[in-house]
């Protein structure tokens, strides 16, 4: 997911720490449905395990961005900004959650997985990403067939049918941050990304054009200068 924005943060003097959340890539996960919170637990748990101490900055796109406010509200003390791509901080409306219903029901017919992960890349990247980059949506599908079907499934219903919404929550928290959307998502279109500006007291809110659902990888360039261009910003401050 972040293939393109480590060496520019590293190049600019940051460390960087990737974390595969539970059910996710390489994580196993816990065999069983989760909560975001417990995704924020996890993630306080990993930067004890590597001796982070100092506070971070936390980039999270989509189940990422639903986990970073809850690290705020558990941890404030370890969390310094939010830069959050793609995102909500409410629960899915009742089509959200019958569409990721029906996924979870697709994803149990194995002879379907081909067909399934094209539609699932499809409401990732916006047409023009496609067909301009192929083979990102390919190695996108490719990804998703490798992961172990009982755990995806899992995964989807955990972060995308049963999420509970913490928009309520956010006039609370006074992390700096800046949220970015893709003019052309239409998974978690702009409007989820404005109503958390609209509640963080400390948030701006920027939409890209000619992007999707995945901002860091559709248009990385802009993405990563956005990305610096706030945290330098806020070193300036």
């Amino acid at each position: 997911m972040w293939r393109h924005q480590i060496a520019p943060l590293r190049k600019a003097g940051w460390r960087t720490l990737a974390l595969d959340p539970p059910g996710h890539g390489r994580s196993a996960g816990p065999g069983r449905d989760f909560t975001m919170d417990e995704c924020a637990q996890t993630a306080v748990e990993v930067l004890d395990a590597t001796g982070v101490r100092a506070p971070v900055v936390v980039i999270g796109t989509s189940w990422g961005g639903f986990v970073a406010p809850r690290i705020a509200m558990l941890a404030p003390e370890r969390l310094s900004v939010m830069v959050l791509f793609n995102t909500s901080a409410e629960r899915g409306t009742p089509f959200e959650r019958m569409k990721a219903t029906l996924l979870t029901r697709l994803l149990a017919i194995g002879p379907l997985d081909e067909v399934t992960a094209r539609m699932i890349v499809s409401g990732l990247l916006a047409p023009e990403t496609q067909r301009r980059e192929p083979q990102l949506g390919a190695d996108l599908a490719e990804q998703f067939l490798t992961w172990g079907r009982r755990r995806f499934i899992a995964t989807v219903r955990s972060v995308l049918v049963d999420r509970d919404p913490v928009l309520d929550a956010l006039p609370e928290l006074k992390v700096p941050t800046l949220i970015v959307s893709g003019q052309e998502d239409h998974t978690l279109p702009s409007f989820h990304s404005q109503r958390m500006a609209q509640k963080l007291p400390n948030a701006r809110h920027i939409e890209v054009s000619g992007a999707a659902h995945l901002v860091p990888l559709e248009a990385s360039n802009e993405a990563n200068q956005l990305i610096l261009d706030f945290l330098q910003d806020l070193l300036r401050a």
